[in-house]
């Protein structure tokens, strides 16, 4: 499901100004630590606190509505939010998001959009074999099935930033 503009502008700036709290680290691939050849990436992993619980609240609520369609018996967000910045050719090759050991249970993913499109050029999320078009306007919002393999293609100009968070 898609929900193009889910999060305001204003509330996209927030999340990447609570994302500056935390260390940034290298994107990794499951729990593969050389995985550069798979990835470039630069993530933040944001918990459940008094400062980020609207976040979590408003994905929640979202995800109510868009498990609808697909009657997953969802638990929880186990992992947090992960804010993600792709620059200087940043990429996320095919991949699921489902794996083995503690990614075994995840059921669905969420990317929200934290960039206006204009500060990117390149950095376009694809599924393969679906030929979807994903909204790049702030503040989109789109859930998926943990096991549909997607990418986040190489960006060649600015940063793009996201949001993702699997559900168990």
């Amino acid at each position: 499901g898609i929900a193009e503009g889910y999060f305001s502008r204003e509330e996209c700036s927030r999340i990447v100004q609570l994302g500056e709290n935390y260390e940034a680290q290298e994107g990794k691939v499951g729990s593969d630590e050389t995985s550069s050849k798979n990835r470039k990436s630069s993530v933040r992993f944001v918990r459940p606190d008094d400062d980020s619980n609207w976040i979590f609240n408003k994905l929640e609520s979202a995800l109510t509505l868009m498990n609808k369609q697909y009657r997953f018996e969802l638990q929880g967000f186990f992992e947090g939010v992960q804010i993600a910045a792709y620059s200087g050719g940043g990429f996320y090759d095919y991949h699921m998001d489902l794996g083995p050991g503690k990614h075994s249970g995840r059921k669905l993913s969420i990317s929200v959009q934290l960039s206006d499109p204009t500060d990117y050029e390149g950095g376009d999320l694809e599924f393969l074999n679906i030929e979807q078009t994903v909204p790049r306007s702030i503040g989109s919002l789109i859930v998926f099935p943990s096991y549909l393999v997607h990418r986040v293609t190489p960006v060649t100009s600015g940063t793009r930033r996201s949001m993702v968070s699997w559900i168990s």
